[in-house]
């Protein structure tokens, strides 16, 4: 890859700073505390060109790429702030519509959910399981024109939002498909959202499929092969994810730049001291590691690799190094760093989110592992 930026990713970087600092991190905390995110973001991101992003623009998309959608995530993420997974939601989902959907999907789906008039969900955990598709519990029957969808899911963003949804359940054959849910339909209802303890309004519902009618004709790719929609969209969903990671850290690092400089310790700054000097310097040293190999996983997504283990192994590497970034930082600030006035308690739990959600650590071991060890 290209260790220079475009002048267009420049541009893009930009705008998305100036949308994370004017926008959304004057309200972060109350966003956080809150546990809401307002109504009205969504349609902000479309209109600073942020949804669609690798959508051909004859279906209301932008037309750009996987590394300026990292790009933009970095800024983004730099607020601590779960309203950047609603906008991921919507670039992911409306691609993977676009990559595996036929002609009508793509024309009915996709449009809404680049203007941010819908919310989009991606539904395949439930309560039993995690990873596994084997242990799906949710069925799909056959009923005439229509698939009759039962079970419930968990964990799902946005599944409670007024939008599209990519379910997968169990069909006649005992295989798992991959089903477009309009989450308007009859039978379908959502807990009230579960308390995190970081990603304050994220919104993550458990959903009830009670004997919801699905269009054939709302089956994304194959019958039975629902799986390999979802490792697709796993597999850059990660990717996304680590860049989320990465702008934390980054953010780790400034705030506690700001606080140290800022901090009097027997009449000089804390930077003054050589012991902070090393953290901070581990602290830039491993962002910059975790920064190229992002950019390098994005780069090989545009150009059409297969990015399955290279997004795991990326992950893999990530997770625990900026869940130390954000440890140092708050051993920068201190007992100041437990306290909520401070944003670096915030990036602190936002953070330990990365190893439990959208596949665990212990997955992507298997992952690489298994590739590794393949005859």
């Amino acid at each position: 890859m290209e260790f220079n930026l475009s002048a267009e990713s420049k541009l893009m970087i930009k705008a998305a700073r100036d949308f994370a600092e004017q926008t959304i991190e004057p309200i972060a905390a109350k966003i956080d505390g809150d546990d809401a995110i307002p109504d009205d973001l969504l349609p902000k991101f479309a209109k600073a060109k942020m949804l669609g992003m690798m959508i051909p623009k004859e279906y209301g998309g932008t037309g750009s790429t996987a590394l300026n959608m990292i790009l933009i995530t970095e800024e983004l993420a730099k607020t601590a702030s779960a309203v950047y997974w609603s906008m991921a939601l919507n670039n992911s989902v409306a691609e993977t519509i676009c990559h595996w959907g036929s002609d009508d999907q793509k024309e009915l789906f996709i449009p809404p959910l680049c203007d941010g008039s819908n919310y989009a969900a991606m539904a395949f955990t439930e309560p039993a399981t995690g990873s596994d598709p084997a242990a799906i519990t949710s069925t799909a029957h056959s009923d005439d024109d229509y698939y009759v969808l039962n079970g419930t899911k968990r964990f799902i963003t946005n599944g409670q939002r007024k939008g599209y949804g990519i379910f997968y359940a169990k069909d006649e054959t005992e295989k798992v498909t991959a089903f477009v849910v309009d989450k308007s339909s009859d039978g379908y209802t959502c807990s009230k959202p579960w308390a995190l303890m970081g990603l304050g309004g994220q919104g993550l519902v458990d959903v009830f499929l009670k004997n919801v009618r699905v269009p054939k004709a709302n089956i994304l790719g194959e019958k039975g092969k629902g799986f390999n929609v979802l490792l697709r969209w796993i597999a850059g969903e990660r990717v996304q994810q680590m860049a989320f990671m990465l702008g934390m850290g980054q953010a780790c690092l400034e705030e506690s730049l700001k606080y140290a400089k800022e901090r009097i310790v027997k009449g000089r700054p804390m930077t003054h001291m050589q012991g902070f000097q090393w953290m901070l310097s581990e602290m830039h040293a491993s962002i910059e590691a975790c920064r190229w190999w992002t950019y390098r996983v994005a780069s090989k997504q545009d150009e059409g690799d297969e990015i399955q283990v290279d997004s795991a192994a990326l992950k893999l590497f990530i997770v625990p190094t900026i869940q130390e970034v954000a440890r140092k930082a708050l051993q920068i600030h201190g007992s100041y760093g437990y306290c909520k006035n401070y944003k670096i308690e915030r990036l602190y739990r936002t953070i330990a989110h990365a190893g439990v959600t959208g596949s665990s650590t212990e997955i992507q071991k298997t992952l690489v592992g298994s590739y590794l060890a393949r005859p």
